[in-house]
């Protein structure tokens, strides 16, 4: 499965909805582990340059790692529970996600910077208003019909093809190389994930009302990841620093693009506006996101 990405966001080419052999269970179960980061010098993580920006950025995308566990409970609470591979997925793919946020939260530690607690707050806090909204909406569409699984397969396989993105992109922006592997390997994982959704909705979205079910719930509910956890500008800014550049919007085409593949997604258009939205704040607060430039090691 390869992606070729162009500065020119009109020549962006992926094979991510092509050529996707058919999602065997089981052995995606088999396969189950934490994050591989085994040959990757992590030692060596502090030798190496982590800018502010980046120390941002890895914080927001660890609590949004270890968040995936709420979405897996309200998933649960529906009939994805009586699903035999959407309830084995969803187990494996939460202690996956898991596996990535503890990842993150070491390479930070291993630079000299504290890793996030904010996810650990969000066991605790009141549920946002968007998030009961959300969640009472999957209960009633379940319980309506059994095509509501097609719009939650749906939205799993957008968020999933932004974190392949998003981690693409901080592999290329990083002048840590420790910190480039560990984000490759994340894509790594994402991509099963992101099979799997993908397929799942292919399949369940064969249907007229659940096409309609789905374009209706992703219109008035999705939001990028995250919005719920975090203050407005400390969500704007990871999307910023990865995708205010050339291929980064390139890659922002490239998802709405691709869920336009599946059936009866055809009008999608969600994400490039939202994440573009939330680049615009930035700008217009001046808020300065300055990347790498040099992959020298630090001097002892």
């Amino acid at each position: 499965m390869t992606t070729v990405i162009s500065s020119d966001p009109k020549k962006t080419t992926t094979s991510f909805e092509k050529d996707l052999p058919p999602f065997q269970i089981d052995k995606f179960l088999a396969a189950s582990r934490q994050l591989d980061l085994s040959g990757i010098p992590l030692d060596e993580a502090g030798k190496y340059p982590v800018s502010p920006a980046e120390v941002r950025t890895l914080r927001f995308m660890q609590d949004t790692e270890f968040f995936t566990v709420l979405y897996m409970k309200a998933l649960m609470e529906t009939r994805a529970l009586a699903d035999h591979e959407a309830r084995a997925f969803l187990v494996v793919w939460g202690y996956e996600e898991c596996s990535h946020g503890r990842a993150l939260a070491r390479f930070l530690e291993l630079t000299g910077h504290a890793p996030s607690t904010k996810s650990l707050e969000q066991f605790t806090r009141p549920r946002g208003w968007l998030e009961i909204v959300q969640d009472f909406a999957g209960r009633l569409a379940s319980a309506a019909s059994h095509d509501f699984l097609a719009t939650h397969m749906t939205w799993g396989a957008i968020n999933e093809l932004t974190a392949i993105h998003a981690y693409s992109q901080m592999a290329e922006l990083t002048a840590n190389p420790v910190l480039a592997e560990i984000s490759r390997r994340i894509v790594k994982d994402e991509r099963r994930h992101y099979a799997f959704y993908f397929q799942q909705a292919r399949r369940r979205l064969s249907s007229p009302f659940a096409q309609r079910l789905a374009k209706f719930a992703l219109k008035a509910l999705w939001a990028p990841v995250g919005g719920s956890m975090a203050s407005q500008e400390d969500t704007d800014f990871p999307t910023a620093y990865l995708f205010d550049n050339p291929t980064g919007q390139a890659r922002l085409a490239e998802i709405d693009a691709t869920i336009r593949k599946l059936p009866g997604m055809g009008w999608f258009d969600l994400v490039t506006p939202a994440l573009n939205a939330s680049i615009e704040r930035i700008r217009s607060a001046n808020v300065p996101v300055i990347r790498p430039a040099s992959q020298e090691p630090r001097a002892a």
